[in-house]
């Protein structure tokens, strides 16, 4: 007879090999068994009537800004979130925090934060900029899940864009260190300043004209950029919030050639078009920017295809009044969307795009896993970490303000009505969120790599 700390009944598991109804045991954080029947006892039983029980999701982009910038987000307000919507380990991005994680110094005091305020397991990015090569091997001893580059303006000094010298360097150092890879933000920083450049000398600086100073062109010269340099360095390579098919056309012709590359997209781009900027303004702005009608559904099909690798929120939260200017160009670009990245994704590709839960589970689980090196997470297998979702499709409760954990409650999801909705999530073995409460006391742990 086996003893468990935890048996979740009456649930469907989504496993790799499939959806199965069968029973799960946990034990010392861990699951230690998937069985038809489990025979023995538990401290805790959880009856999941007619639930589904799915990996925990890793993000792997998420702008949490502590230290430094803790009135934009803290890891306290941003982790609740997170955990709110099924996420179980988040990687934190090295820009927004002052400092900026270009340093061992920063990283270590980034790190002590989120050890002490953080309800989720974490990860944290290093950032690649001019002048910081020598700091790479550093950071990757210090643990950086890998290193992240802007090949445009990231709209903050103390993180400058990476030109092609920089870039081509970085990839020759992070090339020699095992398990790394360098995530890029790929938008054109000439064709895209000299855009935004004439736009605000002719004083046209509507939503829309934002829009044409961040065109697909501009996504698609650096993609390729990053791809030559790639395959020039034989650096390992992530391209990050790819907005566009076309994008992913070439991503997917790079690793065709036997490249090491993989691509991330985001809910909002699968979610939302351009025209939600009529109603929402800068709410919805974010670079890249959104796109129409025709690009999101060719976008939607990239993932039914399996082309995509995987999907994160790309969290860029900010306080209210930087979300206003006096014009749409001066407001912050970013997306609110930690708390229900999951939820609008899970609900998106299960309901009306009838992809099955076990793809979704790996592009939001699996394949971050997979891709960063966390040997113990990711899906619901035996011997791996207890981190999961008991969850339904029966929401029909829409977003409110009110139910928002960020420091800055706001988000163009208001009002929107996701099917999916998160009953508990479990961190190693650990209840932490259930029917709309935190359980207290838990703090997540930081995540090396495996290497």
């Amino acid at each position: 007879m086996s003893q468990f700390d935890t048996i979740i009944k009456g649930a469907t598991l989504v496993t790799p090999d499939g959806p199965v109804e069968k029973q799960l045991g946990i034990a010392g954080g861990k699951i230690v068994a998937i069985e038809a029947e489990l025979t023995g006892s538990s401290n805790q039983e959880i009856v999941a009537d007619r639930a589904i029980v799915i990996p925990g999701i890793i993000d792997s982009h998420v702008h949490i800004n502590e230290p430094g910038n803790t009135d934009w987000e803290g890891f306290e307000t941003g982790s609740k979130a997170a955990v709110a919507g099924g996420i179980s380990c988040l990687f934190d991005m090295p820009l927004n925090s002052i400092p900026t994680t270009t340093t061992v110094d920063a990283f270590e005091v980034k790190k002590s934060c989120a050890l002490k305020n953080c309800i989720t397991d974490f990860a944290l990015w290093g950032g690649l900029i001019p002048g910081n090569i020598e700091n790479l091997e550093p950071l990757y001893e210090a643990g950086a899940i890998g290193f992240k580059a802007f090949m445009s303006n990231s709209g903050l000094d103390e993180f400058p864009y990476s030109d092609h010298g920089t870039l081509k360097s970085g990839m020759q150092m992070i090339s020699k260190l095992p398990g790394m890879r360098l995530a890029l933000h790929a938008e054109d920083n000439e064709l895209t300043t000299r855009l935004s450049s004439e736009a605000i000398l002719r004083r046209t600086t509507t939503a829309k004209d934002f829009l044409n100073t961040r065109p697909i062109e501009a996504e698609l010269l650096a993609i390729q950029e990053a791809i030559d340099l790639a395959g020039e360095t034989e650096c390992p390579i992530h391209i990050v919030h790819v907005s566009c098919p076309e994008g992913i056309d070439l991503i997917t012709k790079a690793k065709a050639m036997g490249l090491d590359i993989t691509v991330e997209t985001c809910p909002h781009y699968i979610c939302m078009t351009s025209k939600a900027l009529d109603s929402l303004g800068p709410l919805a702005k974010c670079a890249p920017p959104l796109r129409g009608e025709g690009t999101v559904v060719a976008l939607r099909e990239k993932i039914r295809s399996h082309e995509i690798d995987t999907i994160g929120s790309d969290h860029s939260p900010c306080p209210a009044a930087m979300k206003q200017g006096a014009t749409f160009f001066d407001a912050w670009g970013g997306i609110s969307s930690l708390q229900h990245s999951g939820p609008l994704t899970y609900s998106l590709l299960n309901e009306e795009l009838q992809i099955p839960l076990g793809q979704t589970a790996k592009l939001m689980s699996e394949k971050p896993a997979e891709r960063f090196g966390l040997a113990n997470k990711g899906s619901l297998k035996v011997g791996m970490d207890a981190d999961l979702i008991i969850a339904n499709f029966r929401n029909k409760a829409p977003i409110t303000t009110e139910s928002l954990y960020y420091k800055n409650p706001h988000s163009p999801y208001v009002g929107a009505t996701p099917s999916f909705s998160v009953e508990t999530t479990m961190i190693r073995g650990t209840v932490v969120f259930r029917n709309g409460k935190f359980q207290g006391g838990f703090r997540g742990q930081f995540i090396r790599p495996t290497r």
